[in-house]
């Protein structure tokens, strides 16, 4: 990722989007993926409990499933209390591999209701 202290990474950001015809093009949720950036998630897990979040983010990675933790800026606006819960989600069509791994893992009774078909 680039940021300012970093001038290599933002070189390779540079020259990335240069390769690329679309700026859109160097993210890889946007790349040959049908539906790119408007694809549909389910959300998995909703909690206040940020290592717990941190560790299902993990071996979702380590399963090679892509996630999204939504809502964790809100602890800007709430003055990091913990009251907005952070919401997992997941590709739609990874929500099946992602829920068996997280069950398998010991996850399942944190695993919001599956959505009805």
């Amino acid at each position: 990722m680039a940021s300012p202290g970093n001038p290599f990474a933002t070189q390779q950001f540079d020259a990335a989007l240069r390769a690329r015809s679309s700026p859109l093009a160097i993210f890889p949720v946007a790349q040959g993926r049908p539906g790119g950036l408007h694809e549909r998630m389910h959300e998995l897990v909703r909690s206040n409990d940020l290592v717990l979040l941190g560790a299902i983010e993990a071996l979702l990675a380590s399963a090679d499933l892509g996630c999204l933790i939504a809502d964790q800026h809100v602890s800007s606006l709430e003055g990091m209390i913990g009251a907005f819960p952070r919401r997992l989600l997941v590709r739609e069509q990874d929500s099946r591999r992602a829920r068996a791994s997280l069950i398998e893992a010991g996850y399942g009774d944190e695993l919001r209701p599956a959505p009805s078909p």
